[in-house]
């Protein structure tokens, strides 16, 4: 579920991110994020100061209907980039952004930092703030602990930077439990403990504190492959968004974490610890519809709060960036005395009795600004019932990513979004050596609002197996386009690498399916710009997104 910001839901039309313009602390020590906020309707870039703790959240080009994050972000399609070295980067002003790249149309953002690196004939440039959201800003909890000092401590006990054989991360009460996955652990045991990625977390603070721009010492990984959402012009890139680096590597071998609400159960209770009416009012509670309640973000901008007991705000994890895998392991703590445990117990049931009797039906629950973030336009979608793939698994379909990323750039008007997922497990077809098969899912949103949908398989193997292209006849959301791919894909597994599409082609809101034989299948010519661009005009001419004479 789409949780709103409550103060964009109050806004008559939809909003986008323009630009994150830096930190700046309250006269209450709190932290905001000075935000340019773009009135789509009105094309008016404004001011809007926003929680700390919503950053995770946060990226140009994002939109906010009602309140509501599109999934389709404004600007920016999808690219994979390779940087030599991460921590090579020279840190500029926004002055260095060309204006065809990107144009701040006058807003007064002041001077800002970007990172800039040089492949080859290409010019890299990444905002220090997205840089900064992606290594660090998992959750709510990390973005309120960036500008503090030493507050990473305050979330788990401190340990020595450097390689650990056995590292046994103890995390403290301030620390929400619902945030402690194992891909969450991986990166909070990067950033605390490993010499590269604390001295950059640690640079945050020193190198930002003061000034009007947010700045960093980035990490030196190496040959890194970046996952982005980015503008492009002329050998120039203006990254937006990141979706997903590789080069980290973790401070250990083996990985165990402990949490105080991570205990042993208690074997029994007392006699009377729990009386009928108790049973009771649990049953009725567990009863109540989760319709009857509904979540908001209150996006108030005044700093950010430490508040662990709210409800966290859970977002897709970002992909996998370890050099490998490693165990992790969850330590269950020794249950707590029953004197104590029994004291507590008592001192929750006379709040509970008091808060029911004061609210006995809320209407509204609060939800903790940013977790993690959710996707894009020719960016990664967000998938609810494919699992999406690792950047080590999309290689062979990269030149099919480059198609689809030129024919976005030959129709402006046509919102892209493009994502790679894998194959179910179980069958032959369903892997590529040792790993699983990916498929590329490319959505495309024309002014008229019906979608078409283009399904490209890896065929490596010397498989032979047409690319198929959803054609809808109403507007259709991606979680409906979704479960249409996922029962295509299923069935194209179960029957051995053979398009069955009997499932689908019944459904009324589907009007079509084309299939494209022998996509991309000249080899020699993969790295052929005039080939792919080729590929590119015939897509948009046969998916109806552009004239035959075009």
């Amino acid at each position: 579920m789409m949780i709103p910001v409550q103060q964009f839901k109050e806004h008559p039309h939809e909003l986008e991110i323009f630009w994150l313009t830096g930190f700046m602390e309250t006269a209450e020590s709190d932290w905001t994020v000075l935000t340019a906020v773009r009135d789509m309707r009105s094309d008016i870039v404004k001011p809007w100061p926003l929680p700390i703790g919503m950053l995770p959240r946060l990226a140009p080009g994002r939109v906010y209907v009602q309140g509501i994050q599109s999934r389709v972000p404004h600007r920016g399609q999808s690219m994979v980039l390779r940087i030599d070295d991460v921590g090579a980067a020279e840190e500029v002003t926004t002055e260095a952004i060309p204006p065809d790249v990107f144009s701040f149309r006058g807003f007064p953002y002041g001077v800002q930092h970007v990172l800039r690196y040089q492949q080859g004939n290409q010019v890299i440039l990444v905002p220090t703030i997205e840089m900064v959201r992606y290594l660090f800003l998992h959750n709510k909890t990390m973005a309120n602990a960036l500008m503090r000092p030493s507050a990473i401590n305050t979330l788990c006990c401190a340990e020595e930077p450097g390689f650990h054989p056995n590292l046994h991360l103890r995390f403290t009460s301030d620390m929400p439990c619902n945030c402690l996955s194992e891909a969450f652990i991986s990166e909070f045991a990067w950033t605390a403990v490993h010499p590269d990625g604390r001295r950059s977390w640690d640079s945050v603070r020193d190198q930002t504190l003061g000034q009007r721009y947010v700045s960093l010492q980035p990490p030196p990984l190496v040959g890194s492959t970046w996952s982005v959402r980015a503008l492009e012009s002329q050998g120039t890139v203006l990254v937006l968004e990141i979706s997903a680096m590789t080069g980290k590597r973790y401070p250990c071998d083996c990985l165990s974490y402990s949490h105080p609400s991570i205990r042993e159960a208690k074997p029994f209770r007392p006699a009377g610890f729990r009386t009928r009416q108790d049973c009771e009012d649990d049953q009725a509670t567990a009863d109540e519809s989760t319709d009857d309640h509904e979540r908001s973000i209150d996006a108030t901008a005044v700093g950010s709060r430490t508040n662990v007991h709210q409800a966290a705000l859970h977002a897709p994890a970002k992909l996998g960036t370890f050099d490998r895998e490693i165990t992790i392991k969850r330590v269950v703590l020794p249950a707590r005395s029953s004197s104590t445990t029994d004291q507590n117990h008592s001192t929750r049931s006379q709040f509970r009795v008091r808060r029911d009797c004061l609210n006995p039906r809320r209407v509204q629950t609060g939800a903790s600004v940013g977790e993690q973030d959710a996707s894009s336009s020719v960016a990664p979608i967000e998938f609810r019932l494919l699992d999406p793939a690792s950047p080590g698994d999309v290689t062979a379909l990269e030149p099919m990513m480059t198609v689809v990323g030129l024919m976005a750039k030959d129709q402006p008007a046509v919102r892209v979004a493009s994502s790679v997922c894998l194959l179910k497990e179980g069958r032959a077809f369903s892997m590529v050596g040792r790993n699983r098969r990916p498929c590329l899912i490319a959505v495309f949103t024309p002014p008229s609002g019906v979608p078409v949908v283009l399904v490209s398989v890896d065929l490596s193997g010397e498989r032979a197996l047409s690319s198929l292209a959803l054609m809808f006849s109403l507007p259709c959301e991606f979680p409906a386009i979704e479960v249409h791919i996922n029962s295509l894909l299923d069935r194209l597994v179960d029957h051995g690498g053979h398009w069955e599409t009997g499932a689908v082609e019944n459904h009324s809101d589907l009007s079509n399916i084309k299939r494209f034989r022998r996509v991309l299948r000249c080899r020699a010519r993969l790295k052929d710009p005039s080939y792919l661009k080729a590929w590119a005009k015939k897509f948009n001419v046969r998916l109806e997104l552009a004239p035959v004479n075009d």
